[in-house]
Order: C-alpha cells, then sequence, then structure tokens
C-alpha cells in the first residue's frame, strides 16, 4: 500500500514555493538600489546573478541526493562537511542571514506601506516592527499560511509583475532607453555591487531545499525545482528591467529608490499603477516574512535535533509552536530596522548569501571526492570560487564609505563560529555527564 501518511509536494508546488518568495525580497526592495548601481547594465546585473545562484543550486542538487529530511541548507552542510565546525557555523550563519533577509522586507514592507496609504516616512519602522510582530505571532500559533495561499499568492504576484510588464513594453522607446543607459556611467566595482545585491533577488530558491523530506520523487526533483525558478525568477527580472529602462525616466525610479516598482508604475498605469504595484509589494514582502520565519525555525530545529545546537533554542515556551529562536530572528529584525537603511540591510544580507553559496558547493565537492555523492566536481569548485569571487569583491568595494557593512558581516561570522563552538563543548559534556 503507498504511504498516504505524510503530505508528498509535486514538482509544480516546490517550484512555486521557491518563485513565491524569490519574488517578493529582492525586487520590490532592491529594484531602485540595483538600477542606480548599474544604469543600463542592470539586466545584465540581474543575469549574472541568475547565473551565480545556479552554480550554487548545482550543488544543492548533488547534495539535496543524500538528504532525507526537511532540515535544507543545515541538513545539505552536515552532510558536505560531515557535521563539523565548519557545516555548523555555516548553517548558524544562514539562519542569521534569513534573520537580515526579513530585515530588508520588514524595512520594504514599511516604505511601500507608508506610500500607499500616505503616512510620514517616520510610519516606516514602526510598521516594519509591527509586521515582524504579528507573523511571530501567527508561527507561534501554528497557523500554516503556506500551502492553497501560498499557490494564490504567487499567481496573483506572477500576474502583477508579467502584466506590468507587457504594458511598460507597450510604452517603450529606444531613445528613452539610450538616455537611462548613458545617464549612469558603467563602474566595475559599481556593477559588482549591483551583481551582489541582484544575487539577494534569487537567494529564495534555498527555501526548495526546506522541501527536501516532503518530494515525491525524492532525489532528481529539488536540483530540477531549483534550476526552474531561477530560470523563471531571471526571465521576468530581466523582461522588467528593460520594459522599465525604456518606457521611464531613470530619476524617478532613483528618486523613489525604496518604493522604485510602485513609482515605476504611475507615468504608465497613473495612481492605479501605484497603488497595484505598491499593494502586490506590501502582500509580496508579508507573505515571503511568513515564509523566512518558517524556514530559519527550520534550520535551528534540524541543528537542534542532530544536538549540534541546544534544544533549548527549539523548546516551545508560548502558544503552540513559539520558541527561543524566533523571539530572537524577531529581536535581530528589530535592531536591524533601528540601526540600518534599506541597501545597508541589502548589502551585510548579499555577503551572508554569498558565504553561504560558497560552502554548499565546496561541501558538495567534497561529499563527491569522498565517494558518498554523485556530480561534476570541477563544476562544483568553480561554483564556490565563482561565489567566492563575487563575495570577496564586493566586500572590497563595501571598504571606505560602506565599512560598517563589513562590520556587521564580520561579526555574525564571529558569532556563529564562537556560539556554535561553546553550544556543541556544552552539549557534549552534558552527554558525557549522562552516561555517567
Amino acid at each position: 500500500m503507498a504511504d498516504t501518511s505524510k503530505h508528498h509536494l509535486s514538482l509544480i508546488e516546490i517550484i512555486s514555493l521557491g518563485i513565491g518568495t524569490m519574488i517578493g525580497a529582492g525586487i520590490f526592495a532592491l529594484f531602485g538600489s540595483i538600477s542606480d548601481l548599474a544604469g543600463g547594465y542592470a539586466w545584465l546585473a540581474f543575469a549574472a546573478s541568475a547565473i551565480i545562484s545556479a552554480s550554487a543550486g548545482y550543488g544543492y542538487a548533488v547534495l539535496a541526493r543524500s538528504a532525507s529530511t526537511n532540515g535544507g541548507i543545515a541538513e545539505y552542510l552536515d552532510i558536505g562537511w560531515q557535521g563539523g565546525l565548519t557545516g555548523r557555523t555555516i548553517a548558524f550563519c544562514y539562519y542569521l542571514s534569513i534573520a537580515v533577509v526579513l530585515g530588508l522586507v520588514a524595512k520594504s514592507f514599511g516604505h511601500y506601506t507608508t506610500k500607499v496609504l500616505s503616512l510620514g516616512d517616520g510610519a516606516v519602522l514602526w510598521l516594519g516592527i509591527a509586521v515582524m510582530l504579528l507573523f511571530l505571532l501567527v508561527n507561534a500559533l501554528g497557523l500554516r499560511l503556506l500551502g492553497l495561499s501560498e499557490k494564490l499568492m504567487v499567481g496573483a504576484k506572477l500576474l502583477v509583475l508579467v502584466g506590468f510588464t507587457i504594458v511598460a513594453f507597450t510604452q517603450f522607446d529606444f531613445a528613452t532607453y539610450a538616455q537611462n543607459s548613458g545617464s549612469v556611467a558603467f563602474n566595475a566595482g559599481d556593477f559588482v555591487n549591483a551583481v551582489a545585491l541582484a544575487n539577494l533577488s534569487f537567494a529564495g530558491f534555498a527555501v526548495i531545499a526546506n522541501a527536501g523530506g516532503s518530494v515525491k520523487e525524492g532525489a532528481g526533483t529539488i536540483g530540477r525545482a531549483i534550476f526552474i525558478a531561477i530560470a523563471l525568477v531571471a526571465v521576468i527580472y530581466i523582461s522588467l528591467d528593460i520594459a522599465v529602462f525604456g518606457s521611464i525616466d531613470l530619476s524617478r525610479i532613483e528618486k523613489a529608490k525604496d518604493y522604485a516598482l510602485a513609482e515605476a508604475a504611475t507615468p504608465i498605469l497613473g495612481q492605479a499603477g501605484f497603488l497595484l504595484l505598491g499593494i502586490t509589494a506590501m502582500v509580496s514582502t508579508a507573505t515571503n516574512i511568513n515564509a523566512n520565519i518558517f524556514s530559519g525555525s527550520n534550520t535551528i530545529s534540524y541543528m537542534a535535533k542532530e544536538r549540534e545546537l541546544s534544544p533549548i533554542l527549539s523548546r516551545q515556551i508560548f502558544l503552540r509552536q513559539g520558541n527561543i529562536a524566533m523571539i530572537a530572528t524577531v529581536v535581530i529584525v528589530i535592531v536591524m530596522l533601528i540601526s540600518m537603511n534599506l541597501e545597508q540591510i541589502g548589502d551585510v544580507a548579499s555577503l551572508t548569501f554569498l558565504l553561504v553559496h560558497t560552502f554548499v558547493p565546496m561541501g558538495a565537492a567534497l561529499h563527491v571526492a569522498r565517494g558518498q555523492g554523485r556530480g561534476n566536481a570541477t563544476l562544483l569548485w568553480l561554483a564556490a570560487i565563482l561565489n567566492a569571487g563575487v563575495m570577496v569583491f564586493f566586500a572590497y568595494h563595501l571598504i571606505g564609505d560602506n565599512t560598517l557593512e563589513l562590520y556587521v558581516f564580520a561579526g555574525l561570522v564571529a558569532f556563529s563560529l564562537v556560539f556554535c563552538t561553546i553550544s556543541k563543548a556544552v552539549i557534549d559534556r552534558q552527554g558525557a555527564g549522562d552516561h555517567h
């Protein structure tokens, strides 16, 4: 008899989960910043980011074949790095990167909401905090706003963005495109900065890894879902960017950097377009927050179950599923909202994801070298070098005006290393005590 005890996700459902998470953080939050940095080459920054993300995705695909739970990246790093300190530290960095991305998304939610509701800029911070607390409550109550609602949301988001792109193309003017392209001089440093930020627009594909234990066909499904999701989202981003650049004056996008997509809709669709894109951004960022709190919680739960971190972190302390890890996530987000602007948070999140996406394919290459997995070792090492190269160049480019972001990033990595080392030592000592 077939096993019907566990809900199995189909390939389309997993792709929807990935697309839903990708279109929500980066594109609404960072479209203005990427356009500002790369000008007429913004579409190329999105294309380059898609290739870099897909290379990291290959590492995920190789490790997915050996994974058996919904532990996601934490499990993949465990497999690749054989449960060592390196894997644990990077897995904890991933958990912290989710908190950083939540800061970015919550701030973006605040910016779009203040504009849609015609509130003052002072409301951005409070709206960001309010939406985080709301979804902390939703997740703690154990309410699953995923499933059907997530599928409907993905459909609505795609419909609005694709529809807007098509309408923008009807207004496309080569003279406008040439003028916009010429207004930002090409600068290699700024372009790499744009690629690193655009990388964040694809980072949501990592959520697909969290469905590893719930897939129907097993082995190859996760890899296929990652590549298809990245390809579809890349086509949408590149088309959207070219359409906007050919139909709207770049100065409008630069002025409204924090809510650029809603502003971009105004010349084409008027106030109704501004509201449509603004509301889509609000709903997209809100569902993204829900999915990311869920993903962060999964990572900590897996690490606690594997006795890599204290089980206290994932123990229920309030409502049905509220735990310390969830509260810690929200506290980190609130600190980010108070202390940094949208682009600064984006820089820290980009660096952290590039770090994770360096170590996942490296772990996969080691896994293959040990004869425990199947994959092309050369491609895996290339993926690691590609992600590490962008991270190092981006970090170098931030020295000077953006040193704060480097300090925060270094702090996150150092904290992860110390925290994971102490946690493991305490757990091992407790284990030794239990045996006596």
